[in-house]
Parts: structure tokens; sequence; C-alpha cells
């Protein structure tokens, strides 16, 4: 044998070598493998959720444990290698399996997409199915499609859950919804619900429950919350122990009353309930409903005492009552029944009461009550019952039904009419005589329609006579033939035949028209006044006239004697008024032409001392006649007046200083003024002087001292109140009062207070005219003067004034203009007086003054100066001029010079009573007698104020 060299063999060995060791690393790879197998298996099968895997083919390459335990097969044997695509996958909608081309696991092992199905169905072994969710994911291996593996998860679970999470959610819908329907269920009846808790006395209550008891709405609250709100007299019914029963033995099905806790309001409530029992039979919970049966209880009281005032009613009335069933028998009858038949209950009621009736009466009584009980109409007839003497009387039966359901219960009343009867007997027997009367009293008709003096007429509604009583032929000449067939109105004066148609017409609609008077003709041609009274039927209009010209005649000789009174009463007054002048102005003339001769006298003498002692006593006078002649214009209602906004606190502000000093230490001063007090319309200097004048009177009301008190104040007056009062219009004024807490006034004094020179003070102390001054103005300027007085306790004067619109006018008011120079310029005025010495006094003093002047004595003298081409820069004139008056000479001044300033003069004039409606723009007034200095101070002022206007346009600019 031979032996190979160890050289030979090292490559055998080698090689096998290498062999074995790759055969150990082959192994340690395929333990390597099934390890990972194993673990990837234990991975597999340790999931919840079920894997298989299929090849193109369909079958089943691959499953883990989850797989078979969810479609119920016992081991991997049973699936492996086969196609499970019809057992498995959802069935549609015709209950057959899905075909494998469109099964979406089928799809992704032969297209490689991948796919999610979400609610789909798998069948287990047995044939049941169950909800899944699965996903599907294709195989490559070696970028080989080799198939696709299925992952599910059964979410019978989750599906069961979302069931039941719906069923909760809408049986809680359901629940929350029938709260809601119980709620307003509850609300709407009033009812309340409870469950009160016997052992432990709280109370699980409704919110209707606790507004039913006036409490605080709470889920739970104490019994001892509710028991203190029971009345004391229907306690007992709903008791603490009754409300809280241990035995079981309680009322629950009771009505009482509470005083609610929040309004204290009594209430009635009506409880129902019922008890719950533990197993020993115990009652542990009371649970039931209340609710306010307040208005039942009333009507049910209302109709207890309804039937109780009928019953006494019934038993008061002295008729006989009765009722009766719907069959017809008396079920109850007044005392008056018992007493009138004599018979008791037992032998009256039912169909007893048909024993009462007169033999002769009764089938016809049963005959009538028969159809009234079957048709359940009124019942009404006449019928004798007998009493209980034995005697029969006639009686007025009345019955009617009142239906409830149906059924008709009868109210009945029996009244006797036997004197009525025999009333009827006799009016039988007096109609039997009644054509003798009837013409008896035409006779008696006829008689007076002959002998009546005044004047009867029956005619038409159209007027037309048809019968005339002799009176016409005694007063009027007219016969009966004459005037039948003739129109009323053809008789009629011409002036009243307009008022007589509309009273015919009247009577023609049926109203029967008040006395009315009219005029009718004479047959002589003569009229005589009738007063008429007429009444209208359906076809005829009757009439009764009187000759009243005889009380026409002495009512007008009255009035006309009235009239002649009231003329001598005016002119006592005006001999009265004259003789105050008189003797005022004698005065002042006599201090006027004495101080001028005294002068005059001094000066031939070649004196002058003490010369200007005299002129100022003259001037004095003078100032003096100008006052008595301001306050006879403002009693005559005719001095000139502007009218402004005034405020009257202020005005009375102004004043206080002066009036402390000239009432007096002895005279208490107080001011009252309101801050709301409304602007006023009116002249302020005459109302200071007013003002001022009451203040005066008022201190000499005090000689002994005492308060006086100025108040203003708002007031409104209504048409009920100026209706009382000529001339005052409603509205709003401001009021200025003057009170004092002097010795007063009598009634008589009070009476005659504002007449002219009436004066309660000693001869040379007063005039007579303040207070008639006062209520002059007052009543020029619109306004009003209320005076009271009382003996002992002092007198007030309150004097109403207009109130102004505008506000910012009181400060344009208060603000004086500034002062211009006096002297003149130059500048033309032409002067209009038509008295020589006015005139005369007033051009020397405007040429003093360095003005030219032109002087015109009337209207026609005047208005060819104005027409010239002079040149005018002012027009002076006086108010109350012949002829032309100042106003209509201004008017025609400015047709030719438009804007020419004119400067008014006046003394008195009706039209120039109040500046503001008699005053145009550019136009100003002053008051004779006038200091030349304040004539001075006005002209210069409106040359100041005004641009040259008086010059003529030239020609062709006008």
């Amino acid at each position: 044998m031979n032996f190979a060299r160890p050289t030979d063999l090292w490559p055998v060995s080698e090689t096998t070598q290498r062999v074995r060791d790759a055969q150990q690393a082959l192994a340690a790879k395929e333990a390597a493998l099934r390890n990972e197998q194993a673990f990837t298996r234990l991975l597999l099968d340790s999931s919840s959720e079920g894997f298989y895997a299929v090849d193109r083919n369909g079958a089943t390459t691959l499953c883990n444990a989850a797989f078979l335990n969810l479609l119920g097969y016992g081991s991997a044997d049973e699936v492996m290698g086969r196609r499970l695509h019809p057992n498995i996958p959802q069935a549609q909608a015709d209950d057959t399996r899905d075909l494998a081309l469109a099964c979406p696991i089928q799809q992704a092992a032969l297209t490689g997409q991948s796919a999610y199905a979400a609610g789909a169905v798998f069948y287990r072994k047995n044939g049941t199915s169950f909800p899944v969710d699965y996903r599907v994911e294709p195989i490559w291996r070696m970028g080989i499609l080799e198939g696709a593996i299925c992952t599910f998860r059964d979410t019978s679970e989750r599906l069961l859950g979302e069931q039941i999470k719906q069923a909760r959610e809408k049986a809680e819908s359901d629940l929350r919804e029938m709260h809601d329907q119980l709620r307003l269920a509850e609300a709407a009846g009033g009812i309340g619900t409870f469950l009160l808790d016997i052992r432990s006395g709280t109370v699980v209550a409704s919110a209707e429950f606790c507004r039913l008891f006036g409490l605080p709405v709470s889920r739970t609250l104490p019994a001892g919350m509710v028991e203190p709100l029971l009345d004391k007299d229907t306690a007992g019914l709903a008791s603490p122990d009754a409300s809280r029963p241990q035995d079981g033995e309680a009322l629950l099905n009771v009505e009482y009353r509470i005083k609610k806790a929040d309004t204290g309001e009594i209430r009635w409530i009506s409880r129902r309930a019922e008890l719950v029992r533990d197993e020993r039979n115990q009652p542990v919970w009371m649970r039931g409903v209340v609710q306010d049966v307040t208005e039942r209880k009333l009507a049910e009281a209302t109709l207890q005492e309804s039937e109780s005032r009928f019953r006494v009613l019934a038993q008061a009335v002295p008729n006989q009552v009765w009722s009766a069933t719907p069959e017809g028998k008396l079920d109850w009858v007044n005392q008056k029944v018992f007493d009138y038949s004599g018979l008791d209950e037992e032998k009256l009621l039912g169909d007893d009461w048909a024993q009462l009736v007169h033999p002769a009466d009764l089938p016809r009584v049963n005959a009538e009550w028969l159809h009234s009980l079957q048709h359940k109409t009124r019942y009404e007839t006449e019928f004798r019952l007998r009493r209980h003497d034995g005697s029969y009387r006639w009686h007025l039966v009345r019955a009617l039904p009142n239906v409830l359901e149906g059924a008709a219960r009868w109210l009945g009343s029996n009244t006797d009419i036997q004197e009525q009867k025999a009333a009827q007997a006799d009016l039988a027997q007096l109609n039997a005589t009644l054509e003798e009367r009837v013409e008896q009293r035409t006779r008696d008709r006829d008689r007076m329609w002959r002998l009546s003096t005044d004047l009867i007429l029956a005619a038409g509604l159209d007027g037309i006579i048809s019968s005339a009583n002799p009176a016409w032929e005694q007063l009027l000449g007219w016969t009966e033939d004459e005037l039948i067939g003739r129109p009323l109105a053809h008789l009629v004066h011409d002036d009243d035949r307009l008022d007589t148609a509309a009273e015919i017409q009247k009577l023609r609609l049926g109203r029967s028209p008040e006395r009315f008077e009219n005029r009718y003709r004479h047959k002589d041609g003569s009229y005589r006044t009738i007063a008429w009274i007429a009444v209208p039927d359906s076809e005829r209009i009757h009439a009764v006239g009187r000759d009243i010209s005889i009380e026409r005649e002495s009512a007008q000789a009255l009035k006309e004697t009235e009239e002649r009174l009231r003329q001598s009463q005016k002119m006592e007054a005006i001999g009265q008024l004259t003789g105050g002048i008189a003797h005022d102005f004698n005065n002042l003339l006599q201090g006027i032409s004495g101080s001028i001769e005294v002068v005059r006298g001094r000066l031939a003498s070649g004196r002058t001392e003490d010369i200007d002692h005299f002129m100022d006593s003259a001037t004095h006078s003078t100032r003096r006649a100008a006052a008595l002649i301001h306050r006879l214009l403002a009693f005559a209602r005719r001095q000139s007046l502007e009218s402004k906004a005034v405020d009257i606190n202020r005005l009375v502000g102004s004043m206080e200083e002066l009036m402390r000093r000239t009432l007096g230490e002895h005279i208490e001063l107080v001011v009252a003024a309101d801050e709301g007090l409304w602007l006023a319309r009116s002249d302020d200097n005459q109302l200071e002087s007013a003002v001022l004048n009451l203040a005066v009177n008022a201190r000499d009301a005090m000689p002994r001292g005492g308060t006086l008190t100025i108040r203003t104040a708002n007031a409104t007056l209504e048409p009920g109140y100026t209706r009382l009062h000529e001339g005052l219009q409603p509205g709003r004024y401001a009021v200025i009062s003057v009170s004092d807490t002097g010795t007063g006034m009598t009634p008589d004094v009070l009476a005659r207070v504002f007449e002219p020179f009436f004066t309660t003070k000693p001869i040379g102390q007063g005039t007579g005219l303040g207070l008639s001054m006062i209520y002059g103005f007052a009543k020029q300027s619109g306004g009003h003067v209320r005076i009271h007085s009382q003996i002992g306790q002092g007198t007030e004067v309150s004097l109403y004034v207009p109130c102004h619109s505008d506000a910012a006018a009181v400060q344009a008011s208060s603000e004086a203009p500034p002062a211009g120079r006096l002297q003149g310029e130059g500048e033309t005025l032409l002067v209009v007086e038509d008295d020589p010495a006015v005139r005369m006094i007033v051009l020397d003093e405007l040429n003093e003054l360095g003005y030219t002047t032109l002087e015109a004595m009337d209207g026609p003298t005047a208005l060819p100066i104005l027409q010239s081409s002079q040149k005018i820069d002012l027009l002076i004139s006086d108010v109350g001029l012949p002829g032309l008056n100042g106003r209509q000479i201004a008017e025609i001044g400015r047709q030719h010079r438009p804007g020419l300033p004119v400067l008014f003069m006046t003394g008195y004039a009706q039209s120039a009573a109040a500046r503001s409606e008699f005053l145009a723009p550019g136009m100003e007034m002053i008051s004779k007698p006038f200091s030349m200095d304040e004539m001075a101070a006005k002209i210069r002022d409106m040359l100041s104020s005004n641009a040259p206007a008086g010059a003529v346009p030239a020609p062709g600019n006008t």
C-alpha cells in the first residue's frame, strides 16, 4: 500500500477543514435563523392583531395565533397553503362574497398596491361574522412581488362601545327632553313635585314646588322650612307628623292653606302623594305632587256663597220660588209655598204639586209644562192655585231651564196676580164706557182750542198749515180759512225766515227745539213778536205761540234805561276825573305863572337876585305837571311804552338801596327773588315807577313800622282764569308782589282802590292816581294786577307781566348806548310842529347847538320840503298833527328819502301807545315835556348811529 507523503496530503486536509468550518458556520446561521424565526413567531403570536399572508395565487403562507383565535381555527395546519378568500372577506349587498378580482387583499398580492378597509366584515370558520378594520401591504423580495400580508383588528368591542355611547347619549338627551317637558308641564300647570326622606326630614323639590311655597329655588331643603308656612287652621291636615309618618298612617291626599314665605300671601295647596316602603313595610319615602288650587277654592267658596245667597234671596222674596228636576218633579220650594199651600214636603214635592192646580186649569197646565220639558223652552202661563183655606187665587207662573250637559233643571216662581186679574176685569168694564169718555175729552179739547188766547197750529212736515185756532184772528187778524194751506214762512218777517226754516228742519228730523222767537205779519201790515214751543210727530208739527211784543218793548225800554244809567255813571266819573285834573293843574299852573311873573317883575326893575329860585320852582311845577299827565295816560292806557326784555330780579336789585333810604328805618325791607324767574316784556322805566309807587303806598300803610316784602315768582295763567278778565291772555307771566303788614283795607275801599282820584290819604298827601296808573300800565302792557287785603293783616299787590321769549335782549337793553357829542356840526334838521311856542323853542335851541333848521307847521307845509332836493339829515315831527299825523308824514318822506332818520315828539297819541308797534327802524320817540338837554342827546345819538340817508337820490337813481 502506498501512503501519501505528508506534503501531498496537506491540500486535502486543508479542504476538509474548510468544509468542516463551513458546515459549522452554516449550522450556526441556521440556528440563528431558527431563533430569529422563533422570536418573530413569538412576536406575531403575542400581537392582539391578526396577521396572515398569501402568495400571488391566494394561498396562505403565514398566520399568527390571533388570526387562528379570531377566525376559530385550531392550528396553522388548517390554513397554511389553502385559499381562504371565499371564506374570510365581507359579503356584498346581495349577501354574496367578494370575487377574487374585487377583493383588496387579492388585488394587493397581484398588483402590489396597498389597501385599507374600515368597517369590513370577516367570517369565522363556523360561518359567523365579526367587524374588522384591516390593512394590506404587498410583500416584495429581491424586487419580486411574492404576495401580500393582511393585518386586521376585531372592532366588535369598539363598535359595541360606540353603540353604548350613542345609546347613552340618546338616553341622556331623551331624559333631558323629558325633564324639560316635565318642567314646562309643572310651570304650565302650576304643579310641583317632591320626594320627602321621612327619616332625615329632607325634601328633594322641584323649582315649581319652591315657587308655590315662596321659597328660594333649591334642589334639596329641610322639611322644617316648609312646616312653618302651614296655616294653623289647616296644619292638622299636613302637620309635621302627617308629613313625616313613622307608622305609615298619613293623610296623603289633602288640601291645606299656606302663607307664602316671600310675599306672605295666603294660598290653598292640594297635595297628592304615595308612600315608598322598605322590606319591613315601613315608610321610607313620601313622593308626590303639589298644586296651587286657590282659584278653585275661591270659585267653590263663591259658588257656595252664591247658593247661600240664592237660598236667602229665594226665602226673602214675596213670591213663591221652586225648582224642578228634568222630569218636571218639584225637588225644592221656599217657605212661601209651604205657607200658601199649608202642605209639608212629603205632600208637596214630586208630582203632588198638581193637586194645588184648579181642576179646570189642570189639563192646559199639564200640556204646556210637558211641552216646555220636551223642548227645554221658557215656561210661562197663568192658572189658579188652591190656598190652604181652600180658596183659589190666580198666579203668573214662570220657569226657565238651566241646561248642563244636556239635562235641564228648572227654576221657577209663582206670582199672585189676583188683584191684577180683578183690575183687568174692571178695565174691561171701563173700556165699555171708553167711547163716551173719549167724546167728552174731545169736546173739552175743542173748547180749549177755541178759548185759548195763545196761537195754536198744526202743520205738515213741509211747513204747510193744516189747522189754526181762533186766536190767530184775534191776535193777527187772519181767519182759519185764510191760513190753511199756506206755508208758515209766508207770514214770517223777511229777516227771520232763515232762522225759522232752520227750526222747522230740526222738527223734521224729530228734534224738539227749545223756545224760539220770530216776527209774524198782522193782517194790517204790522208785525208781532211770537215765542213758539213746537213738537213733531210722525206726520205733523204741533206748535203753540204766545205774543211777547209787549214784553220785548218793556225789555228794550229797560235796556235803554240801563244804558242811560251807565252813561250817567260814566259822566259822573268823567266829572270826578275832570275836577281832580282841574284842581291839580290849577295848583301847578299857579306855581308856573307865579314864578314867571315874579321873574318878569324883577327883571323889569333890574333885580336879578333869587331869580334861579323862582325858575327852579317853575321847573319843578312843570315836572309835576308832566308826572300828572303821565299818570293820566297810564290810567287811560294811552302812555307811550317802550316794551323790551326786562330782568325783574335785576331791576328790583338796582332799586333796593333807593327803597331802603326812601322807606325809612322803621320799615324792614325783605326781597325774596326767584332765581329761575322768567324774563318779562315791559317798559322798564314804567315798571320801576310802578314798583316804587307800590312800595311807597305800602310804607304809608304802616305808620308804626312793619315789614315790606317784595317777592318775584313765575305763574302760568290758564284759560279758565283769563276768561274772567277782559283782555287777559293765557300763558306765562313773571310776577312781582309787594306786600305789607299794615292796616289793610275794608271791602268797600278794596272795591274802589283802582278808581281815579280815590284815596284814603289826607288832603295834600296823594292825588289818587297811583294805583289807577299802575292798573292802566299793567293792562296796556298786556298784564294783570291782583290785590288782596284784610283789615289788620296787611295788603299784597301782585303785578303780572307777560314773559319775553328773547333771553339775549336783556343784555342789550341793560347796556346804554354811548353818549355822543351834543353840539351839532351843521346838519340840516326839519322840524314839524303845529304849536308855535313849542316850535319856536325847539328851533331856537337847535340853532344854538349849531344845527341848520327848516320848519313846517303841519303836514301840507312839510311835504314840499321833503319832496324837494333840499338836504335833510333828520326829521323831527310832532305825532298829533292836524290832518296828516307825524307817522304818515314820515312814511311819505321816506318814499323820497329812503332811510331818513325820524324823531317823534309826543304829548298824547293813541297810535303811539306802544313804541315797538309804532316805530320802524331808524325812528325814535321823545315824550313831552322834555328838557332841551334830553332832546339834544337824542338827536346827537341818532345822527351818530345813522349813516347819511336823508339826501334825495339823483335823477335816474330812483
